[in-house]
C-alpha cells in the first residue's frame, strides 16, 4: 500500500447519466494535458503538485488496500501511460477497464515514478477498448518504452522461479522451457529479468496468487500474459489485467520406488537446530512442523543409508535427530549413525545406515583447515559380503564473497577454496594403499559441493575418473537439484568410482523442493518444500535376476 495518502475534501465524478456542472472537466475539452507530457517523454515532466486535466482509457484497475489503490491510463496519440493514485476511491466507483475519463488531479511522484493523485474531480466519456502492444521482454529499450502501458508477451513462457509467491504474489519467467545455471552444462529457456505480479504491493497475500487454489511450480506454463508493465521497488513486473492462464506442466512426482538393493538418500535439510536462538526454526512448533515433514520424507524413500547436511552440530541434535527417524519403526529397522565425534563447526553432516541391510567396518572424519566442517566417510558390508565405502561432504557455500581474493569469477564466491577442498578430498579418499580411482573397491561420493557440474571444484573428480552420476542418469532437463534466481541446476552430487559404477541400478531426483515457493516451508504440508534442496536417489547392489 503506498504511503502517500491523502483525503481530498470532496471528489466530484460524473457517473452515465449524471448531470455535471459546468466548473467540472469536460469530455473533449480543450486544455488538457496529453499523458506523455505529463510523463515527459519527449521533454521534461510535468512539475510535482501542478493541477492539470487528462483525457483518456483506463487500461487496468487496481483498486483499494487490496490492489494498488488506484488506476491506470493510456493514450494512443502519442502512446503513454500512466497510474492515478485512488486510495480514497472504492472498488465499487473506481473507473473500469476500455471507460474513457477527463480527470483533474495533480502531478505527483513516487518512489521516483510520475503518477497522477489528489483527485479532484472525474467526468465519464464513454466506452474505449485498449489494445495491449506487444512486448518483447528480452528487448531492453522496450521497457521504458512501455512503462506503465498495457501490454502483452505471447510465449511458450515458462515459470523459472515461484520462490517470492506466498510472500509478494510474485513469480518469475522464463521464454521458453526453463532457464539453467550457465555451468550446469544443460541448455534450457532464458530467463526473463521480469516478474508476473499480484496487482498488489501487500506481504503474504491470501489466498496465494497464481495458484488456482493449488499450487504454482517452476516448470509450469503459460502461454501469454496481458497486464500493466510497471517498475516498483527496483524490478520491472507485469500486473495482470486478466488472470494468467497456467499449465501445470511439473506436477508433483511421487516418490520413485526403491527395488531390493540398498537405497542411498542425499539431502540438504536447510537448518536442522533444536537451539531455537539458532539457524533453524524459530518457535518450537515451527520445529515440530519441520520434524514431521522430514520424517515423512525418510518413510516414503525407505534409504538404507542417509546423507544429510545442515545439521546442527551437538550430540543432542544428533540424537534428536536419529531418535526422530527411528521414531515407529522397529528395532531391527532403526538407524544409526555410521561416524561419531564432531569438529568445532556450527553446522555438520551426518551419515546414518541401518544395520539390518549393512555391516559398518569403520568410519572416519577428515581434518583439514580447508573443509568449513568435516567430510566423513565409512566402510560398510552388504549381506552378500560385497565391501564399498561412501564419503559425504558439505562445501563452502557461494555467497559472502570477501571484498579481494577468492571473489566470484563466474563460478561463484570461494570458488578456489572449493577446488583445494576437492583435492584435499580427493587424497584422503584415496589413502588406502590403492591410490587411484580404478584401483580403489567401491566407492560412493554423495556431497553438497556447493558448485555446479562444469565448475573447476567438480572438474577435479571427473578427472581423477569418478563417474557423474546424475549426467549419466538423469535426462537433462531433469538434472537440478536447486533454484537460485530463476536458474535450476545442481549443487548436490553422487559420484562414483569405476569399482562402484557396476553396481548403480539407477539414480533419480526427486524435485520436490528447488520447484515450490518458499512459503510451504512453513504452511506446506507433507514433505513438499521440506528443504530447498531437492535430494539425490542412488540404488544401488540389486540382486542378480
Amino acid at each position: 500500500m503506498r504511503s502517500d495518502f491523502w483525503l481530498p475534501a470532496a471528489i466530484v465524478m460524473a457517473l452515465p447519466g449524471l448531470a455535471m456542472a459546468s466548473t467540472e472537466p469536460s469530455c473533449g475539452a480543450s486544455g488538457s494535458t496529453s499523458l506523455a507530457d505529463v510523463r515527459g517523454l519527449d521533454g521534461p515532466a510535468v512539475a510535482e503538485g501542478r493541477q492539470i486535466e487528462v483525457e483518456a482509457v483506463v487500461s487496468g484497475r487496481f483498486p483499494g488496500d487490496q490492489g494498488l489503490n488506484g488506476f491506470y491510463l493510456a493514450a494512443d496519440s502519442p502512446a503513454a501511460g500512466l497510474f492515478v493514485y485512488a486510495p480514497d476511491l472504492t472498488p465499487a466507483t473506481t473507473p473500469g477497464r476500455n471507460e474513457r475519463w477527463r480527470i483533474r488531479a495533480h502531478s505527483g511522484r513516487y518512489r521516483g515514478d510520475v503518477q497522477l493523485e489528489r483527485i479532484v474531480s472525474m467526468v465519464y466519456c464513454g466506452p474505449e477498448t485498449v489494445t495491449p502492444a506487444a512486448f518483447e521482454p528480452d528487448d531492453d529499450a522496450a521497457y521504458e518504452r512501455l512503462h506503465d502501458r498495457l501490454v502483452r508477451i505471447d510465449g511458450p513462457l515458462s515459470v523459472a522461479e515461484v520462490y517470492d509467491l506466498g510472500r509478494y504474489g510474485t513469480l518469475r519467467l522464463a521464454r521458453g522451457e526453463r532457464s539453467f545455471h550457465p555451468n550446469n552444462g544443460v541448455g534450457g529457456g532464458e530467463r526473463l529479468d521480469l516478474l508476473v505480479d499480484d496487482g498488489s504491493y501487500q506481504r503474504d497475500p491470501r489466498p496465494v496468487p497464481h495458484t488456482d487454489n493449488g499450487v504454482r511450480r517452476a516448470g509450469d506454463r503459460v502461454e501469454s500474459v496481458t497486464g500493466i508493465l510497471a517498475r516498483a521497488f527496483g524490478r520491472w513486473r507485469i500486473h495482470p489485467t486478466r488472470p494468467p492462464t497456467f499449465r501445470a506442466a511439473n506436477p508433483r512426482p511421487s516418490p520413485p520406488p526403491g527395488g531390493e538393493g540398498i537405497r542411498a538418500v542425499q539431502l540438504n535439510l536447510h537448518n536442522y537446530f533444536t537451539d531455537r536462538s539458532g539457524r533453524g526454526a524459530r518457535t518450537e512448533a515451527a520445529f515440530q512442523h519441520q520434524r514431521e515433514r522430514l520424517r515423512r520424507f525418510v518413510r516414503a524413500l525407505d534409504p538404507d543409508l542417509i546423507a544429510l547436511h545442515e545439521i546442527e552440530n551437538n550430540p543432542a541434535t544428533m540424537d534428536d535427530l536419529t531418535g526422530l527417524l527411528n521414531d515407529g519403526l522397529q528395532v531391527s529397522e532403526a538407524y544409526q549413525a555410521a561416524v561419531r565425534g564432531r569438529s568445532d563447526a556450527v553446522i555438520r553432516s551426518a551419515l546414518l545406515y541401518r544395520p539390518v541391510r549393512l555391516s559398518r567396518v569403520d568410519g572416519a572424519h577428515q581434518v583439514d583447515p580447508v573443509h568449513p566442517r568435516d567430510p566423513i566417510q565409512a566402510r560398510f558390508r552388504t549381506a552378500s559380503g560385497i565391501g564399498f565405502r561412501v564419503a559425504v561432504a558439505h562445501f563452502k557455500s557461494r555467497g559472502g564473497c570477501p571484498d579481494h581474493g577468492d571473489i566470484d569469477r563466474g563460478e561463484g564466491c570461494w570458488a578456489e577454496r572449493r577446488q583445494a577442498q576437492s583435492e584435499a578430498m580427493l587424497d584422503w579418499l584415496e589413502d588406502t594403499g590403492e591410490p587411484k580411482a580404478a584401483d580403489q573397491p567401491p566407492l560412493l561420493v554423495m556431497a553438497d559441493f556447493n558448485a555446479y557440474p562444469q565448475e573447476e571444484a567438480l572438474s577435479r573428480w571427473t578427472s581423477a575418473g569418478y563417474t557423474d552420476l546424475l549426467a549419466r542418469y538423469v535426462k537433462p532437463m531433469a538434472r537440478y537439484t536447486y533454484n537460485y534466481h530463476g536458474r535450476a541446476g545442481y549443487l548436490d552430487h553422487a559420484l562414483a568410482n569405476p569399482a562402484l559404477l557396476e553396481h548403480v541400478a539407477d539414480v533419480e531426483l526427486w524435485s520436490i523442493n528447488a520447484d515450490e515457493p518458499a512459503y510451504l516451508r512453513r504452511e506446506g504440508k507433507g514433505y513438499w518444500r521440506l528443504s530447498d534442496h531437492d535430494p539425490v536417489i542412488v540404488d544401488m547392489f540389486a540382486p542378480a535376476p
